[in-house]
């Protein structure tokens, strides 16, 4: 059971991440065995899990709700996949849970794209949302603290519940059982899903911020793209930004919220020296980590087939 169990959560035996007696985690480069598994549940240690494996494929999804008012949009959440006949379970926290969703291997770029896909529903732009990278560059990536053990902070153990708040199961040992083989997300049902995202990116509304104007005559290409969405509402499609238009650089292995968006001024910035600019500058840099052609001319041929009317 404690195998099926790592399996569900842990992606990688290469090494693991360990939650220090602060709250913060450190990664050791040392092989993962089954015995830390049952010495998190005893409580003796706390252990995270990575959200990637070695080939940025990933077999969960979770949702951090910080506030109870983000917890309550996540219930709700959770009745309507069941209505679609998905299956979310749910971990409450101190202030609010995680919402976890279960997948046989997935590149993480699919799970974020429908992950992102599903918080844009109930435009929830403030939760976080693992795993935070598409893939994996350097470093082993984000983490979440692997469930049912004690976080070491404030001593606390969270057990999962029904949308009702009813245990899941009666007893630790029962629901590291139900987790060992956990209900996992259809794939028709993330392809109709991912394809709802790729629909609504084809066809953006217009205008999309509130300087948007006319082009002036003989506005050159660049200015028509750059007049035809903000910096903010085309960027928030693919980095999940919170309240302040903060969130994880998606150009490098980002831990600290290192990215923004200036609206009023309307440029990105990545403070940990990924650049920042424009849309353009932004298109440019996402089709260079995805393998594409990020020359100028490709790039805006690429937005302006995304965004100007046909």
């Amino acid at each position: 059971m404690l195998r099926r169990f790592a399996r569900t959560f842990i992606p990688r035996q290469d090494c693991y991440p360990l939650q220090t007696e602060d709250g913060r985690y450190i990664t050791l480069q040392r092989h993962f065995e089954l015995d830390y598994i049952q010495a998190h549940l005893k409580g003796m240690l706390t252990l995270g899990a990575y959200a990637l494996d070695t080939r940025s494929q990933a077999r969960w999804l979770c949702l951090d709700a910080d506030t109870p008012e983000q917890w309550t949009e996540l219930l709700k959440m959770t009745r309507d996949l069941e209505q679609d006949g998905v299956t979310a379970y749910l971990e409450p926290s101190r202030r609010g849970g995680h919402l976890w969703l279960f997948f046989s291997p997935t590149p993480g770029a699919r799970v974020r794209q429908f992950g992102q896909t599903l918080l844009g529903r109930y435009d929830l732009a403030g939760i976080e949302l693992f795993p935070k990278q598409a893939e994996l560059k350097t470093g082993p990536g984000s983490l979440v603290r692997l469930p049912l053990g004690r976080h070491r902070l404030t001593g606390q153990r969270y057990h999962f519940v029904t949308p009702d708040g009813d245990p899941i199961a009666p007893t630790v040992r029962a629901q590291v059982r139900l987790l060992s083989s956990p209900q996992l997300v259809p794939p028709a049902y993330i392809r109709d899903v991912t394809a709802e995202e790729s629909d609504r990116a084809e066809l953006p509304d217009k205008p999309l911020f509130p300087d948007a104007r006319p082009h002036p005559p003989g506005a050159t290409l660049s200015e028509r793209l750059k007049n035809a969405i903000s910096v903010y509402d085309f960027v928030r499609r693919y980095v999940d930004l919170d309240e302040r238009a903060t969130g994880f650089c998606p150009f490098h292995d980002d831990q600290r919220r290192s990215f923004g968006v200036n609206r009023e001024q309307n440029f990105w910035h990545c403070w940990a020296g990924c650049g920042g600019g424009s849309l353009i500058d932004f298109w440019m840099k996402w089709r260079e980590r995805e393998g594409l052609d990020a020359s100028f001319g490709a790039t805006l041929k690429a937005l302006a087939d995304m965004l100007l009317p046909r």
